[in-house]
């Protein structure tokens, strides 16, 4: 069963098929969505900004995650 504690290969091979790809979306939501707004929140002082940055951020990964390789951690 996903969920935000599942491991990211889980997540990538999830995200992968159809049935699953919007539950391993929101999982990765979860596990990442605070952290990568307050990384952002230290380069983009307004909040209202990094809110949508962290947004924006989250869309190219809908729309790229397709093509991620795995040569990196996926956080990165």
């Amino acid at each position: 069963m996903l969920s935000s504690k599942s491991e990211d290969k889980e997540l990538l091979v999830a995200f992968g098929l159809a049935e699953t790809k919007n539950k391993a979306f929101e999982c990765l939501l979860d596990k990442y969505q605070k952290r990568v707004f307050w990384h952002v929140r230290r380069i983009v002082i307004d909040h209202d900004d990094a809110d949508d940055v962290t947004q924006n951020t989250f869309i190219k990964v809908w729309t790229q995650l397709e093509h991620y390789l795995g040569e990196s951690k996926l956080y990165t």
